[in-house]
């Protein structure tokens, strides 16, 4: 068995990241930002109104000594999307509405609600100052400067940003393609005969979710039989995939084909065992690009790996910033009492809305009880030499949510 931090780093080496491609602005939501994009002009590219109501200069909205208000000449009205030539003077406004580009010679706008209007002019009834209700060219970003980094996740504030800085199309990188195969004779498809003995298939349909949560193009090839033809059939079709991801069959059994079979077809293998819990039978190798993961058939084994090694090797190939599951400190809600020897990542959850995270272990934390990543939203990290961790005491926490 290897340290599971060797184990993820031997993982991280072997992953390359993948060509760019491009996509419509529109489409880009959820894909990885293949190259740095940085704003081509100034955005906002001019200084502009942020309230309806009158562009001024600040000095003339002080009213004499006695008096409440200041009556202004208006020179124009100057709507949204529209520029005007005339300069505003001492004595002088514009009406302007939000977004309309601040004429010359003013520096504020005085919100309408602050005004009035007649026939003589507009009325200003409370001084500004200079930089009042108005948005700066170049505030948001100056041309040049980085709009939005490589690497980055497109949201919908991105997206926001790349149209801001004038993309119609979006360099991303091209989503991996992972294969995922069940195996064993036990299995049995969702909504299929089952027979005495048998058990469903959920790891097949639980790790393609995880895979296109994650961010690849995921294909699920079904259940292999424990049979050397059956495992050879599938292993055949996944061939043209970057990722291949296999449940069972990894363990010492007679019937645990995989690791054997894996070989045969021209797998390298990397490593086989690694001193975690649950998950230590997992296997990874490599056949020329691909990378093939073959994780344990327990199902919460089968996705807590997944998102341990799996997760960060799709992050890496679409070169991603941040790897892997998102990590954070929290203090322990309760004792935890393990025997040490592997390091252990317990299915938990947040307990309470305070400033400080509280982790709490789910209370059944065997391999093969699928509710416990229903209800279980964190890994809890326990080291591989701690036998006791006292309540109140920070660990590490993973989030298991997200992309």
């Amino acid at each position: 068995m290897i340290e599971y931090s060797e184990a993820r780093e031997l993982v991280l080496a072997s992953a390359k990241k993948l060509a760019a491609e491009s996509v419509p602005l529109t489409r880009s939501l959820g894909r990885t930002l293949a190259r740095e994009v940085k704003a081509r002009e100034d955005i906002p590219p001019f200084t502009k109104a942020t309230m309806d109501g009158y562009a001024v200069r600040a000095e003339d909205t002080r009213p004499e000594p006695g008096k409440t208000e200041v009556r202004l000449e208006v020179l124009t009205d100057l709507p949204a999307g529209q520029v005007t030539r005339k300069a505003v003077g001492p004595g002088q406004a514009v009406r302007i509405m939000t977004g309309a580009p601040l004429p010359a010679g003013a520096d504020a706008v005085v919100m309408v609600e602050d005004t009035a209007a007649d026939e003589r002019g507009a009325v200003i009834r409370r001084a500004v100052r200079a930089g009042d209700n108005i948005g700066l060219a170049g505030e948001d970003l100056k041309k040049g400067e980085t709009a939005v980094a490589a690497g980055a996740v497109i949201g919908p504030a991105e997206i926001g940003m790349l149209a801001a800085a004038g993309l119609a199309r979006v360099p991303v990188a091209r989503r991996p393609k992972l294969a995922v195969i069940s195996t064993g004779d036990e299995l049995v498809e969702p909504g299929r005969p089952k027979r005495r003995g048998q058990i469903r298939n959920s790891n097949g349909p639980a790790l393609t979710a995880l895979a296109t949560q994650a961010g690849a193009d995921a294909i699920y090839l079904g259940i292999a039989r424990d049979k050397k033809a059956s495992l050879t059939a599938r292993l055949a079709k996944a061939r043209g995939a970057d990722i291949l991801v296999l449940s069972g069959g990894v363990s010492v059994g007679d019937y645990d084909l995989v690791k054997s079979e894996l070989e045969a077809s021209g797998v390298c293998p990397v490593f086989w065992q690694v001193r975690i819990k649950p998950g230590k039978p997992v296997f990874f190798g490599v056949r020329g690009r691909q990378l093939v993961f073959g994780l344990p058939g327990n199902p919460t084994s089968s996705m807590v790996t997944f998102h341990l090694f799996v997760r960060p090797a799709i992050d890496r190939l679409l070169g991603r910033t941040a790897v892997g599951p998102e990590s954070a400190r929290a203090v322990l809600g309760e004792t935890i009492m393990l025997k040490p020897g592997r390091r252990q990542f317990l299915r938990g959850v947040l307990a309470g809305r305070g400033p400080i995270l509280r982790a709490v272990p789910y209370e059944d934390q065997r391999s093969g009880v699928l509710r416990s990543m229903v209800r279980g939203r964190i890994l809890i990290v326990v080291p591989a030499d701690a036998g006791r961790i006292e309540a109140g005491q920070e660990v590490e926490i993973l989030f298991l949510d997200g992309s």
